[in-house]
């Protein structure tokens, strides 16, 4: 099918103005999850006595299930992200509560429902959405005075943060809080709020430490050097060497639990080497540095504090996950955007996606750099 630049169909005006290279960027990423979700959990799948494919099967599912969703949220204008983005995170919040008295407990967290078999963590897909949500209070906040924007943002996160330590989350909940900072950072509050939040953090943590019993064994055992995943991890880097085994060639990943979900950057490492993982690093620096650079040519303060604050979680949340693997911070069970298996992991990835691509979009009349871009 060719798509010319003279045709006027909805098709075509999406594929001329959408971000190819973000799209693009995205779109490999998951191609890479699924390579990676069908090494590493083939093993698993057999242990539980499941088809050798059950795993890939379902990841397929939920990737072909995310392009629709790419799609839909690219198509939208910024009004309509920002009510389905307040709606859900209400219903979102709703479920959080829901999921304390009804939820299923997994390994002592209670964090999922299942829904005719699948799981659902509603955690997950509330991410991106509080982003856009946070966006719009702190936005009318700066715009409109007479409107308590802060005030709304602060209740938000404390709420959402307390239901989170509540199944307990610690991951998520760090990465809600460490992205709400950094949208209060970009609106220009003053120098000694930021210092504050600063030093709450370890108090935070200490708090965490003491209350919370899987956090105390995970900080003991990474201060102690007492952590048999990490250990099977950092072998399978030193394993996979610059060039790696090859695919389904991985051995350590047999003794690695979660090896497809919260370990799956180790498994990249022996199978693929160095030089994917690198690849891998590179489009996702790519993906935070290209959207942050759509923020720094726009003053929408809206546009600025959703796509900023979007893909800093992108890139955190991928931060989290490769440092846990690589025994720079304790481990946490924090799946790696696109890559990791999850169905809700998947499809929280894919809505990011979309809003990114949708306020990028050369159709949005506060976006100077697509004109400009295409102009050439």
């Amino acid at each position: 099918m060719n798509i010319t630049r003279s045709d006027r169909s909805s098709l075509a005006l999406w594929w001329w103005t959408i971000d190819r290279y973000l799209l693009t960027s995205f779109f490999i990423l998951m191609m890479f999850g699924i390579l990676l979700v069908m090494a590493s959990s083939q093993h698993l799948a057999e242990n539980l006595n499941l088809p050798s494919h059950h795993f890939t099967i379902r990841h397929i599912l939920y990737g072909l299930l995310s392009v629709p969703i790419i799609i839909f949220f690219s198509v939208l204008n910024e009004r309509q992200i920002k009510i389905i983005c307040i709606l859900g995170i209400t219903i979102i919040t709703l479920l959080l509560l829901l999921i304390l008295f009804d939820g299923e407990k997994i390994k002592g967290a209670q964090r999922w429902f299942f829904i005719g078999g699948l799981s659902f963590q509603p955690s997950e897909i509330g991410k991106p959405l509080y982003v856009v949500f946070n966006a719009w209070l702190l936005s009318l906040w700066v715009q409109k005075t007479q409107f308590p924007g802060w005030m709304w943002s602060i209740a938000s996160i404390i709420l959402i943060s307390s239901l989170l330590l509540l199944q307990p989350d610690l991951g998520m909940t760090v990465v809600m809080m460490f992205t709400w900072g950094f949208q209060l950072f970009i609106t220009g509050i003053p120098l000694i709020i930021i210092i504050c939040l600063i030093m709450a953090f370890p108090i935070f943590m200490i708090f965490s430490y003491q209350h919370f019993h899987h956090v105390k064994i995970r900080i003991d055992n990474f201060i102690e050097g007492k952590t048999y995943q990490v250990s099977k991890s950092l072998q399978s880097f030193e394993s996979g060497g610059f060039w790696g085994k090859g695919p389904g060639e991985g051995f350590y990943k047999k003794s690695l639990p979660d090896a497809h979900s919260d370990f799956v950057f180790a498994v990249t490492a022996e199978e693929y080497g160095a030089l994917i993982c690198s690849v891998i690093i590179i489009i996702y620096a790519l993906i935070i540095i290209r959207s942050f650079y759509y923020t720094m040519r726009n003053n929408n303060l809206f546009f600025i504090l959703a796509v900023s604050g979007l893909a800093f979680q992108l890139g955190f949340q991928s931060l989290i996950h490769m440092a846990s693997n690589t025994d720079l911070i304790p481990t946490k069970g924090m799946t790696l955007p696109f890559l990791s298996y999850g169905g809700s992991s998947l499809l929280a990835s894919a809505i990011t996606a979309g809003i990114i691509l949708a306020l990028t979009k050369r159709s949005n009349p506060i976006d100077p750099l697509r004109k400009e871009i295409y102009d050439k």
